[in-house]
């Protein structure tokens, strides 16, 4: 083998080794203390906080699931770009708030705010438990998406190759706690764009004459492909579509990695100028969307996740290994970039909504910080163990999944930081409902599909069903029941305004 066929290898390789030291290195320069590896002493100025937001959002997800749902499903994919243009929104009203009291009061997570509000440790240990349960089938996305990558790039078994990646991630993760993650967000961040970008109009251009001429042959041969319900083989309804957008945008700003970013910032008005900035991340899916397209009218296209590595070795681009290189560079900076959130996200919230909160363990800042990495590593190891099990589900139905739980949290939110009637009954009720309605439908659809179909009749996502009953429980109980006292709710309404 020729140093040109290693190419890939040689690519994935160094950029694992230098991963690994900016995340070491920016983990080098905080205090230490649990406030510093949860939430970076809430320093990050608005360059980190831009990247941060979405490389931590968009994931092995964005780029492996995109030109699959496109070859898949057509028209369909457009959802991404639906949710995303207005996803955070929300967080340019509450993100300030949040990130005000949070300063004030010293919360650094999504669960020990809500449930101060409620004054519940039961919504804060449901939330918590129910987050790092979402947190599993997102981390899977990402091993998947590590392991695809290694297994082109080196020939390596999947699950090796995607142990291989995410040792590296939680070492950074687990040294680095938030800065870490932050700073190697940036260097993922810069690569994916510049990468999906060359890729994206070169491919077009060298197959079709360009991107518009590309169109214009779908147009002609694969119309379906372009509106919905989109091909035969795969419909998708306008029901079906109309609720993966709406679970989409009201979970985007709900799972907890992304609300936890509000408590990083420097100040509550940079919370606000990364959610004005940030539609311009979204530029970065419109080239894959491209690349869908491109592989589309490829005769032998696949129509899984392998499709984005495939079109790049296609024999009449004559690239060879280098544009397999750049691919493989790409998609192991979006696996890590979301990854590395997940595990930092998931290992904060373990310890401080569930251990701490939830069963009243007893632990010095110093402790919370070890326990923290531990659950770190586990998380990890669980992922990889799971990565065998979900290996006939799509990366797409995944994210769907975990999407499910966080969309629960909408109105605690929203009620909880704008409605002085929000109670603890009605908070604790409605989340508990609304989460118990996924289980149900979701081991009815895994088990009973018949029965499902006659639940759900119009393909709703269920995290929507959810959410409704979530909603109109919580809605009832506190009108129906006293509101919490006008001393306590001033440290989140009015003090916060």
């Amino acid at each position: 083998m020729d140093v040109i066929d290693a190419l890939p290898g040689i690519v994935v390789f160094a950029y694992l080794a230098i991963a690994l030291g900016v995340g070491f290195v920016a983990g080098r320069r905080g205090g230490g203390g649990t406030s510093d590896f949860v939430a970076g002493e809430r320093a990050f100025g608005p360059v980190v906080m831009y990247f941060v937001m979405g490389a931590t959002v968009f994931s092995a997800f964005a780029l492996l699931g995109t030109p699959q749902r496109v070859v898949s499903r057509g028209a369909d994919v457009f959802y991404i770009l639906a949710f995303g243009s207005v996803g955070f929104v929300p967080m340019f009203f509450f993100g300030p708030r949040v990130r005000r009291i949070g300063a004030r009061e010293g919360y650094v997570t999504q669960a020990e705010l809500l449930g101060a509000r409620f004054q519940s440790r039961l919504v804060t240990t449901v939330m918590g438990i129910a987050t790092v349960a979402a947190f599993i089938p997102y981390l899977v996305i990402q091993l998947k998406g590590a392991g695809i990558v290694m297994e082109a790039a080196v020939g390596w078994d999947r699950t090796v190759g995607a142990a291989v990646v995410y040792a590296v991630v939680v070492a950074y993760v687990v040294v680095g706690g938030m800065r870490g993650v932050g700073w190697t967000n940036v260097l993922q961040g810069v690569v994916m764009i510049v990468v999906v970008w060359i890729l994206g109009l070169w491919i077009p251009r060298a197959l079709y004459g360009g991107v518009a001429p590309m169109l214009d042959i779908v147009v002609a041969t694969r119309p379906e492909y372009l509106t919905l319900p989109g091909p035969a083989s795969h419909p998708t309804s306008l029901f079906k579509y109309s609720s993966e957008v709406l679970v989409s945008v009201l979970g985007f700003t709900m799972w907890p990695q992304v609300f936890m970013k509000s408590f990083t910032a420097r100040s509550a008005r940079l919370v606000q100028l990364s959610v004005v900035v940030y539609p311009t991340f979204l530029f970065f899916l419109v080239p894959l969307i491209f690349l869908g397209y491109a592989a589309l009218l490829q005769p032998g296209a696949p129509q899984d996740e392998t499709v984005l590595l495939w079109i790049v070795r296609l024999p009449q681009l004559g690239a060879g290994p280098l544009a397999f290189s750049f691919v493989c560079f790409a998609v192991l900076a979006a696996s890590m970039s979301t990854g590395d959130a997940l595990l930092h996200g998931g290992g904060s919230i373990f310890v401080r909504d569930v251990l701490v909160v939830g069963f009243g363990a007893r632990l010095e800042d110093r402790q919370q910080t070890r326990a923290m990495r531990v659950v770190i590593v586990v998380m990890g190891a669980l992922g990889l163990l799971l990565l065998e099990a979900t290996a006939r589900i799509s990366i797409v139905d995944l994210l769907l999944l975990a999407y499910a739980v966080p969309i629960q949290f909408v109105p605690l939110t929203l009620l909880g930081l704008y409605w002085r009637r929000a109670n603890r009954a009605g908070a604790e009720w409605g989340l508990c409902s609304g989460l118990a309605a996924v289980i149900l439908l979701f081991t009815l659809m895994q088990l009973a599909p018949e029965r499902y179909a006659q639940l759900n009749p119009l393909g709703l996502q269920i995290g929507v069903i959810g959410l409704l009953l979530n909603l109109g429980v919580m809605i009832a109980l506190s009108l129906a029941l006293p509101s919490m006292a006008k001393s306590h709710l001033k440290r989140f309404i009015r003090a916060a305004d």
